[in-house]
């Protein structure tokens, strides 16, 4: 792995976002949320299908792939219309305390990549992202159209939001099981 803690980039703009979340509003379907058990998480979780939306969010897709071609070099799975995607909202007081993602049931595949886009349309205080490798980190300028793209198995957290509200979409790009 080439040595790169996250990579983050603003990609939309506040008008963008704003018409991404009416199409995730409008398409959500049903879908089983599976936080990390040894981990609090208080938010309300959605989901849509990434075809819904693919076209809205092609920047976002090449982010992805690019951040692991030059920051990464995972074996990656090719995303699929039909791949469920987390859109995740913070109320006040709601949290994600520490976790990593990973699928520890799978015989056959890992999540690799965590990768987020911050779909928040109005300002809000708290909601931090954090992550830790040898200390604790605050992501700065991960604001509304703002992605980032992190390997999976870094230790991350959502502060808790004290006034407004933050939403965020996150594809997992799942890969061969580590060996």
């Amino acid at each position: 792995m080439r040595e790169s803690l996250y990579n983050i980039a603003p990609l939309f703009n506040i008008d963008h976002i704003k018409k991404l979340n009416k199409v995730i509003n409008e398409n959500l379907v049903e879908g089983n949320d599976k936080p990390n058990t040894k981990a609090i998480k208080t938010s309300q979780v959605k989901f849509v299908n990434l075809g819904t939306i693919q076209g809205l969010i092609i920047p976002f897709l090449d982010f992805i792939l690019s951040s692991n071609t030059f920051h990464y070099g995972f074996d990656l799975f090719q995303l699929t219309g039909s791949k469920k995607l987390n859109y995740n909202t913070y109320q006040e007081n709601e949290e994600y305390t520490w976790h990593i993602d990973a699928t520890p049931r799978s015989p056959v595949k890992d999540i690799k990549l965590t990768c987020l886009l911050n779909c928040s349309e109005e300002p809000y205080v708290g909601g931090d992202l954090c992550l830790f490798r040898d200390k604790e980190i605050k992501i700065e300028n991960f604001n509304p159209g703002t992605a980032i793209v992190f390997p999976s198995f870094i230790n991350h957290k959502v502060e808790k939001i004290t006034s407004g509200s933050r939403a965020s979409l996150a594809i997992w790009m799942n890969g061969p099981k580590f060996r």
